[in-house]
């Protein structure tokens, strides 16, 4: 740990980290709520852009957070993004005015996300420089995600019941939240100017210093933001088109939908949890059972109509994605410099919110080229995940190489 806090000053410290994911589980409060905004406001398009718009317009604002993290004082950004978010979010319904719940709506769930969820990650990131503590944290910071997305979703749910209006009440939870952030996040001025020491020397835990003497660190970063994206893109193709298979395979109905996507929540959350473990034991060769467990898991999902099957294989594909969605924000985290954390964080976030938006579109277009529906374009999804899962084995292996030649 990089700065000197008590064992309850911790434990505070990263309660309100973790909670801050309110922000970024925002559209769980929203999803209920989609069909008394389609009944209220006569306006396909704008209701469209209320439900999706923010996770677009957040993508250029968790870089452009990144960036600003990784210049400014990092709590007052994360103070700054979560207090814009309870404002905007508790006022979001306040006028029944499909511009007025727009606009608020990308406020919170657009600018407000980028700053939030930019902030947030670096400052575990600064305060935690050993990877394998890092990842340990990461893994609990996305686990605590999972769980609070099925907790909004829940409670939004059965507000949402009377009026898409009651469901926003959902989001006086923020208040309190905001009162954790600003008393119990750490202030980490003092520990930047400690680092701009260590960093001088080359010498930070276990963070690659040595990529800030030039611009070879972006050699690697590239690749794993490809690598992230394509793999979003893959998951996400059966998250939001599970209801597509459920129907194609007569295996059920809309219960069982959300059934299927409640076991990807649940093992995306359980697998955060053991992440810590997990990345000090692999390290870079992490990422691989995600690559064959996809692979595994879509073709299962192609050959077998089975309800048992098609559970076992989505909470399976969500612990997967949960092991992927954490190693990829902590690689990114050790192969940039220290000035471009922050950066480099934004930018994984920016490619995972470019990833759910494009999914349905390649999804459809797999569809339209091969003439087939879901189930007939599994087995390219376990196909690309196989392609990757013998591209990151090889990577290992040389990367592993190269650091025994290092030795010598």
């Amino acid at each position: 740990m990089n700065i000197s806090l008590s064992k309850s000053r911790t434990f505070l410290f990263l309660l309100a980290i973790f909670l801050t994911n309110v922000c970024t589980m925002a559209d769980f409060v929203i999803i209920p709520a989609v069909g008394g905004l389609f009944e209220t406001f006569d306006n396909v398009t704008l209701v469209t852009l209320i439900v999706t718009g923010p996770s677009l317009l957040g993508v250029f604002f968790c870089i452009l957070g990144g960036r600003l993290a990784d210049k400014y004082n990092k709590k007052a950004l994360l103070v700054f993004g979560f207090g814009m978010f309870t404002v905007s979010s508790i006022l979001g319904a306040t006028f029944d005015n499909v511009w007025y719940v727009l606009i608020l709506r990308m406020i919170s769930g657009g600018i407000s996300w980028g700053f939030t969820s930019s902030a947030s990650l670096a400052i575990v990131a600064e305060v935690y420089l050993d990877e394998n503590k890092r990842g340990t944290v990461m893994g609990w910071y996305n686990s605590a995600m999972a769980a609070i997305g099925a907790i909004l979703s829940f409670i939004a749910g059965l507000l949402a019941v009377t009026s898409w209006q009651n469901a926003y009440s959902t989001y006086w939870v923020a208040a309190p939240i905001l009162v954790l952030v600003i008393l119990f996040v750490p202030n980490l001025a003092k520990a930047e100017k400690l680092i701009a020491v260590n960093v001088s020397d080359g010498n930070i835990g276990s963070i690659e210093t040595n990529v800030a003497v030039d611009k070879t660190w972006v050699k690697k970063f590239v690749p794993l933001l490809a690598a992230f994206f394509s793999l979003g893109i893959v998951y996400y193709i059966i998250v939001y088109q599970i209801a597509l298979y459920v129907a194609a395979t007569g295996i059920g109905n809309e219960a069982i939908s959300g059934t299927l996507g409640s076991l990807g929540t649940i093992g995306s959350g359980v697998i955060g949890l053991m992440f810590g473990l997990i990345f000090g034991k692999l390290h870079r060769a992490t990422i691989i059972p995600t690559y064959i467990i996809f692979a595994v898991g879509f073709f299962a999902l192609f050959i077998s109509t089975s309800f048992i099957v098609t559970a076992i294989c989505c909470t399976l594909l969500g612990a997967a994605w949960g092991n992927a969605y954490s190693f990829y924000y902590v690689r990114a985290t050790i192969i940039v410099p220290p000035s471009f954390v922050a950066t480099a964080i934004g930018a994984v976030s920016a490619a995972s919110g470019i990833a759910v938006f494009l999914s349905n579109f390649v999804a459809n277009y797999l569809k339209g080229l091969l003439g087939t529906d879901i189930v007939g374009i599994l087995p390219v999804l376990a196909g690309i995940s196989s392609v990757g899962a013998v591209l990151s084995i090889l990577l290992t292996v040389k990367n592993r190489k190269e650091a025994v030649e290092m030795q010598y």
